[in-house]
């Protein structure tokens, strides 16, 4: 009875959806300013499901690139954010604000931030999480064990989204200086899990170790092989519900 009350408030902190206004506000500019700036393809929208609860995952090259899932779908979505972003420039560090994304600090347990991800959930709602943790450069890094910790505890469906330019993300340079626009693609995959956990409020180290790895070579499946790091996409995805 305790832990369904304090779900029970964590729901009344952070009701799903929130931000209607600004977020469609938010929405409107992307996709006004994708069109204009940016040759933006999205493929694999047939995977996405019609609904929640769904957790979606992806890779974190640039800050550009959280744009992605707001981009190619239309969920109502929540995301999990650094609370730093030292790799954005400061004219854009307002965004996460304005969207009032879910704040964590790297190297931190955050039980808010793994709360509030429940309450989202338990609302059939979608959350957005970056596995690595923060902006670096192509390929793909090894996950931070967060991705794989919450979606063994609460147990949803997995979306993984690759987004990803040429000419390195440079926007005004590639205008400028190749007198074009640049290339962005987000590729959606299907969905895997959920998975499941022996113990989900305290998954195994080997449990987690496990999942992050199925989530990044997800994310790898739909990248150019330069792209892909360490992940060997060659492999089965184990079953997991």
């Amino acid at each position: 009875m305790r832990e369904s009350n304090s779900l029970t408030n964590w729901i009344k902190k952070y009701p799903y959806p929130r931000r209607r206004f600004i977020r469609g506000l938010l929405r409107s500019g992307i996709a006004m300013a994708a069109a204009v700036l940016t040759r933006y393809e999205v493929i694999g929208k047939e995977n996405l499901p019609k609904k929640g609860p769904l957790l979606i995952v992806g890779n974190h090259f640039h800050f550009l690139d959280t744009i992605g899932p707001i981009h190619a779908t239309k969920y109502l979505l929540e995301f999990i954010g650094d609370t730093d972003m030292p790799n954005a420039p400061d004219t854009m560090k307002f965004l996460p604000a304005a969207w009032s994304t879910l704040k964590i600090e790297q190297g931190t347990p955050n039980l808010d931030a793994l709360r509030a991800s429940e309450a989202i959930l338990a609302q059939d709602g979608v959350l957005a999480i970056y596995p690595e943790g923060h902006v670096h450069p192509p390929p793909l890094a090894r996950a931070l064990p967060g991705a794989a910790y919450l979606a063994l505890h609460v147990s949803a469906p997995i979306i993984p989204i690759a987004t990803f330019s040429d000419n390195n993300y440079d926007l005004f340079g590639t205008i400028i200086k190749k007198k074009r626009r640049l290339r962005i693609w987000t590729k959606i995959g299907p969905a895997f899990g959920p998975f499941k956990s022996s113990n989900p409020d305290r998954p195994t180290r080997e449990e987690i170790r496990e999942a992050s790895r199925t989530i990044m070579t997800n994310i790898a499946r739909l990248m150019p092989p330069s792209f892909r790091g360490d992940f060997d996409v060659t492999q089965q995805t184990p079953e997991t519900a």
